[in-house]
């Protein structure tokens, strides 16, 4: 979700959404083998209520891990790509990477996006 320049995942139930800046780097030669990806590429999906909440609070509160910086909530950058891992409990887990190539007078904003790796289906006990 975007809303006064910022990014949103992560928003519903026990959903999990994480985001991240990546910087001005190209999103054609960006693979999940690369360092920036590796972790969320790797993250495995809590499989009960209380697991996913735990990760919903530290998404929130954001964390770092070897200097790269994770949140739910991060500002929108022209010029950036981030990457977003999308946790829908019992309908989809996704791996995307998107470049904001615009921002519009009416605050809307034009993306390029790849999607980096569908995983299975979460579900929670």
């Amino acid at each position: 979700m975007l809303e006064h320049d910022k990014l949103y995942s992560g928003l519903a139930g026990a959903d999990i959404g994480i985001l991240t800046n990546l910087g001005e780097i190209s999103l054609s030669e960006l693979t999940v083998d690369d360092p920036q990806v590796v972790f969320l590429a790797n993250y495995s999906a809590p499989g009960n209520e209380p697991g996913a909440r735990v990760e919903q609070k530290r998404a929130s509160a954001g964390f770092a891990l070897s200097g790269q910086d994770y949140t739910r909530t991060i500002q929108l950058t022209v010029g950036s790509t981030y990457l977003v891992r999308s946790i829908v409990y019992d309908r989809s887990d996704t791996l995307t990477a998107f470049t904001v190539t615009r921002k519009d007078h009416d605050g809307s904003v034009i993306i390029i996006w790849k999607r980096l790796k569908n995983y299975r289906t979460p579900k929670l006990n």
